[in-house]
């Protein structure tokens, strides 16, 4: 192997002429794929095209290379892996309205298109074109065309085409079955197990059948066994239906008999039932008319009495029309005067809500006057800012006036006449100087604070006469109020004398009132009576004319009487008879149903030989299927029939070819492979050996994770060897000539001579397809082939695909 010279350099690719080519023809090639609304490749993607027979798709886990894988059996089979359990996604999940997935490839020499998707409104759409052709027909017809085309069902084709990472895990398994599971699944051999299930349900089903079978064979034989005791029914019950029959025909001719006898009597009974009818009908007349009488009597006896009364009360309430009009009168003016006197005091209450609120006032005034006052004493000086001003300007003038003198007594020295005035007039300024002088020197700040006090003061004083004047005015508008209600109320005249004749008013007025709605409904009572005397006279002189005619009715009946009692007796017998005729036709009736059945039954019971024949015949054929269902369940469709028979025929070869894998993956560390069968405590399971450095065969499961890799990919490759050389099996094996390997655990391989083995086996497996295509997101592996995918995502997650080599 050229491993150990590529350690080396890890950018020399594999000489392309040494890679082998698959032979052409016959088998699935994938082309390309697009991809638009569907799973996380929400744009639409260019053409992602396969153009070399090695490709590898890279890109960061999670990116949406699997998805690629996914959008392939879309387009084809409308499944994917999310939505196969356990995920069990709806398909309208994975691609979106408006989205499709379009997939190109070669099959059988010819080139195929199929677009799959959802347009807008949410409805799906498939079309499918043959070298551009497009070919017509329903989604169903279309699909059907689809596997005819490609030749597998979507679990043939996902096992034939992909190689998925948890399926080389599942090779090396601690388990033997869980490793068997492996093989099953990818070589379609479940559906032994599914024809196992089905044949057992099959086996119920007959046993079910063959336990009813023997049931009904021993039921048949049971009634053949009564068939004498039936007999014997049957005869004794004809003994009895012949006698009952005499019986029934005895009766028939008493009962003619009787008919005659009763329609001899039956015009005196029709003459006696007229005549009772009139009896019965004179009475009933007789009766009412008493009855009548009787109620005209009572209500004359309380007319008059109403009469009586009504006459005493007509009397009592004579004067209770103008007791009324007088009570309204004085209620009237009694209502007056208390809205006079209302308005009477709410005028005083005026009046001494003004006092109150006029000595309010009055105190708050003084008692600003009070503080101001108090300010006043406060200060240290008595004279005001006016004064203040007048005094400082006298002062002023005063000392002009002396300095005016000395100049004049300076100039007018020579004059004594003027000069002795002069001294007089300054004598005087001067007295009025000092005195001015001793009063401004009182003068301060306080000087203007007096002034403003005063102010104060003087309004207050102001306010206070405003006051005064206010409350003058207001009292003397309520005087003249209070004069004017008084006057309405004494013209109003309602006096104590009339008070009194209210109070009187309002006892006697109620109970005269009373009296006239007693006197009122007397009168419609005795007017209801009205005048019963000469309904009276009528309806005796009808009571005396019906007692004569009751009294010739009950001679008449009396008359009939005996020929009545004649027919009764008569009637009696024959309703007698006739019920037991009739009991006796009932028994007849039920005794002859009794003994058809009996006939009926007798008649079955002999026939069950037949029968009896015929459901053993059938009893052994479900016997002999019994057996046979019991051989496919549990001998040819069990794993250790058909299923481990067919492991075993394919483990020699893949023996073989996963030896020749191993040795080209570990550079012939290790080269042998041991494939074996055998049967677990509870099933059956596959040992994958493998001969280690030390000479011993070890099982997959000791290895290192590296060397188990090693391992599973050289089995796993054999097997797709396998898978893709299988002849055309219906639409469970078929030639693919395109292999998908999912990550391939080569994570797992801890050295570069391992990975670089590892995709130069990958170039060999060139022999047997067309295309083959890893999904990693090693960038050390990508980089070993000669066209690459890039698979990335956006930052708002949506995937996007470009071939970049």
């Amino acid at each position: 192997m050229k491993a150990a010279a590529q350690a080396g350099d890890t950018e020399t690719l594999p000489d392309s002429s040494a890679i082998p080519v698959a032979e052409s023809g016959e088998g699935f090639v994938n082309e390309d794929i697009e991809m638009r609304g569907f799973m996380r490749y929400l744009e639409k993607t260019p053409p992602i095209r396969f153009p070399g027979q090695f490709t590898v798709i890279t890109g960061k886990t999670g990116s949406g290379k699997t998805s690629i894988l996914d959008a392939i059996t879309f387009a084809l089979y409308k499944r994917t892996t999310r939505t196969d359990p356990p995920a069990n996604a709806k398909i309208t999940d994975i691609c979106k309205p408006g989205g499709h997935v379009r997939v190109t490839f070669r099959q059988r020499g010819r080139t195929y298109e199929v677009r799959r998707g959802f347009q807008t409104n949410h409805t799906p759409f498939l079309e499918l074109t043959e070298e551009g052709r497009i070919i017509p027909g329903t989604i169903p017809e279309k699909e059907k065309a689809i596997l005819d085309v490609v030749g597998l069902d979507y679990d043939g084709f996902r096992n034939s085409t992909f190689v998925r990472q948890e399926e080389m895990k599942g090779l090396g398994a601690s388990s033997g079955s869980d490793r068997l599971a492996v093989f099953q699944k990818l070589f379609r051999l479940e559906n032994f197990e599914k024809a196992a299930k089905l044949a057992g349900d099959r086996l119920a089903i007959v046993e079910t059948e063959t336990k009813a079978k023997e049931a009904e064979i021993t039921t048949r034989r049971e009634r053949i066994d009564r068939t004498p005791i039936l007999r014997s029914e049957l005869a004794a019950l004809e003994t009895e239906l012949a006698l009952e029959k005499k019986l029934e025909a005895d009766f028939t001719a008493k009962l003619k008999e009787m008919d005659v006898g009763l329609k001899t009597l039956a015009a005196e009974h029709d003459e006696y039932t007229a005549a009772m009818r009139t009896a019965e009908d004179r009475a009933y007349r007789l009766n009412d008319i008493t009855t009548k009488l009787a109620a005209l009597e009572d209500r004359s006896s309380k007319a008059v009495v109403l009469k009586e009364n009504i006459t005493a009360l007509a009397g009592e309430t004579a004067r209770f029309e103008t007791l009324r009009a007088e009570a309204d009168s004085l209620r009237d003016l009694q209502q007056r005067a208390t809205i006079l006197q209302q308005q009477l005091e709410g005028a005083k209450k005026q009046w001494k809500k003004l006092e109150e609120e006029h000595e309010r006032r009055l105190g708050q005034l003084k008692q600003s006057l009070f503080e101001q006052e108090q300010r006043v004493a406060t200060l240290s000086t008595d004279v005001s800012g006016d004064q203040a001003f007048a005094l400082l300007r006298l002062e002023g003038a005063l000392g002009e006036r002396v300095s005016r003198i000395d100049k004049e007594l300076e100039w007018l020295k020579g004059h004594k006449d003027l000069v002795a005035a002069l001294h007089q007039e300054q004598k005087t300024a001067k007295e009025e100087l000092a005195g001015v002088t001793a009063h401004t020197s009182r003068v301060n700040r306080d000087s203007f604070i007096l002034s403003e006090i005063g102010e104060r003061i003087a309004e207050i004083k102001r306010h206070v006469r405003e006051e005064d004047a206010a409350e003058e005015q207001r009292r003397r508008e309520l005087k003249a109020e209070f004069a004017t209600l008084d006057r309405k109320m004494l013209d109003l005249g309602f006096t104590d004398e009339a008070k009194g004749r209210l109070a009187e008013m309002r006892e006697t007025v109620p109970l005269m009132e009373a009296k006239r709605k007693e006197l009122d409904a007397l009168r419609r009572e005795l007017e209801a009576i009205g005048d019963p005397a000469g309904q009276m006279q009528v309806l005796r002189e009808d009571q005396e004319k019906l007692r004569t005619d009751v009294e010739a009715s009950m001679k008449t009946l009396e008359a009939l009487e005996r020929d009545e009692r004649a027919y009764v007796a008569a009637k009696d017998a024959h309703d007698a008879a006739k019920g037991d005729a009739d009991e006796l036709r009932r028994s007849l009736y039920t005794k002859e149903g009794e003994r058809k059945r009996l006939a009926a039954h007798l008649a079955e019971t002999e026939a069950e030989a037949a029968k009896i024949d015929e459901a053993s015949k059938a009893l052994f054929d479900l016997i002999a299927a019994k057996e046979v269902l019991a051989i496919l369940k549990n001998e040819v469709f069990h794993k250790k029939g058909v299923v481990m028979y067919a492991i075993n025929q394919l483990l020699p070869a893949l023996e073989i070819q996963a030896s020749e894998n191993l040795a080209d993956l570990t550079d012939g560390r290790f080269s042998q492979v041991k494939l074996e069968t055998y049967e677990e405590a509870k099933g059956h399971g596959i040992k994958i050996l493998v001969l280690a450095v030390d000479g011993q065969w070890h099982d997959v499961g000791e290895f290192s994770g590296g060397e188990k890799t090693q391992i599973n990919a050289a089995l796993r490759f054999a097997i797709a060897r396998e898978l893709a050389s299988m002849p055309q099996v219906g639409r469970t094996y078929g030639r693919m000539k395109t292999l998908f390997l999912d990550e391939a655990d080569l994570g797992s391989l801890d050295t570069e001579v391992s990975r670089d083995l590892f995709v130069e086996k990958l170039f060999d497996m060139g022999a047997f397809f067309d295309k083959v295509i890893l999904i990693t997101h090693l960038t050390e592996v990508a980089d070993k082939f000669p066209a690459r995918i890039r698979v990335d995502m956006t930052p708002d997650g949506v995937s996007r695909a470009e071939v970049v080599a």
